[in-house]
């Protein structure tokens, strides 16, 4: 019998001890926030996510930033293919009378010049090797900076809303022949500029000043979203990301669907949604660099969600400002927290500040849960 008891009194403690580990767990999980990053594809949410894991996490290795070097030259070499293909659509286009009175079409201006051709050729006969992957070699690079220098493939650059491009393709272009010394290794700049597709689900935990939070970012094309709900639970805070900078442009996946629309109806869902009545949004209007340089050469009205805008065309403050009361108006709940913030996921110091508002947007909002703070 005593046997039996002291069985007993041991099994006891075991549940305890269980039972004490899972408090912990829940408690330590309670003290985590859950950032969850949304947005349309090439939204710039990728870089996001792995600028802050160099901000605030671990950073990237050698052998960990070694991985993009297929990624960044696959990049840049079908960027170079692309140009050559749509500058030679373009060369051999013959425009109608109405047309090049109403835009000057010229196509002369996109014929990249003869004396390229064997580098035209080069390029786009570049095969993936038994990897799959593009191999970048002096040669090859060689080839791709005289094409950069060409004026008929930097006229066809400047119109580049009109086809699919990369935003980071000038800047490899620009570094081609380094990105092929044998010896090369991507820097973490380059390696957060390089365009890979996210599928499944990503996730990091890092720490901003004693506050700790877990960062979950999900593919963000179409075909990715439906992955997305079974991140839905438990979010302190979405971080919503939108390319301003593609006012202009279609979707990579529907080529008749302008980028800011999607954008604008995602955050729709995402704002009225029944998974965030008391979640906080905060809004990243990403690409502020590109923005900032495309509105001197096309107007926002271009965007079918922007045509009211009636500012001044080349005003930066003026149009975010309107931009910022378009994707505002998607929300249909008063009481919804809603922050927007003008970005740059390339630049660190941007991000540095942006996510110490973003600490304090979160911090904010639990003292105003837990009844610790005055609301207006």
């Amino acid at each position: 019998m005593g046997g039996l008891c002291s069985q007993l009194g041991e099994e006891d403690e075991v549940d305890r001890k269980i039972q004490r580990e899972l408090a912990l767990e829940s408690e330590e999980s309670e003290q985590i926030h859950k950032l969850l990053l949304l947005g349309a594809g090439q939204s710039g949410k990728s870089t996001f996510f792995k600028q802050t894991i160099s901000i605030y996490g671990c950073g990237f290795s050698a052998k960990e930033r070694m991985v993009y070097v297929p990624i960044i030259y696959g990049n840049t070499i079908r960027a170079m293919k692309e140009l050559i293909k749509q500058s030679e659509l373009r060369s051999n286009y013959i425009p109608t009378e109405e047309e090049f009175k109403e835009s000057q079409f010229d196509p002369s201006m996109f014929r990249i010049a003869p004396e390229l051709k064997e580098a035209r050729d080069e390029v786009i006969n570049a095969k993936r090797d038994k990897d799959a992957l593009y191999r970048l070699t002096p040669k090859l690079a060689g080839y791709i900076a005289l094409l950069w220098q060409d004026m008929g493939i930097r006229s066809t650059y400047e119109r580049r809303n009109e086809f699919q491009l990369d935003d980071t393709s000038s800047y490899f272009f620009d570094q081609v022949v380094d990105l092929a010394d044998a010896n090369f290794v991507p820097s973490e700049e380059q390696m957060l500029r390089a365009r890979v597709r996210t599928t499944g689900v990503s996730e990091t935990t890092f720490t901003i000043e004693k506050t700790q939070f877990r960062m979950v970012d999900v593919g963000g094309q179409r075909s990715e979203r439906k992955k997305w709900i079974k991140c839905f639970q438990n979010v302190t805070c979405v971080i919503f990301v939108a390319a301003i900078s593609t006012y202009n442009q279609v979707l990579f996946e529907d080529d008749e669907t302008n980028r800011i629309i999607e954008a604008l109806n995602l955050f729709e869902e995402t704002c009225n949604s029944s998974w965030f009545d008391k979640t906080s949004i905060i809004l990243f209007l990403n690409k502020k660099d590109l923005f900032q340089e495309k509105i001197q050469r096309y107007p926002i009205t271009e965007c079918p969600a922007f045509a009211d805008y009636d500012g001044p065309l080349d005003s930066f403050s003026k149009s975010i400002e309107f931009i910022v009361k378009v994707f505002l108006e998607c929300n249909k709940r008063p009481d919804k927290c809603i922050y927007p913030h003008a970005t740059c996921a390339t630049d660190r110091s941007n991000v540095r500040h942006v996510f110490v508002a973003v600490k304090d947007t979160v911090l904010k909002e639990n003292l105003k849960i837990a009844g610790l703070m005055l609301t207006a």
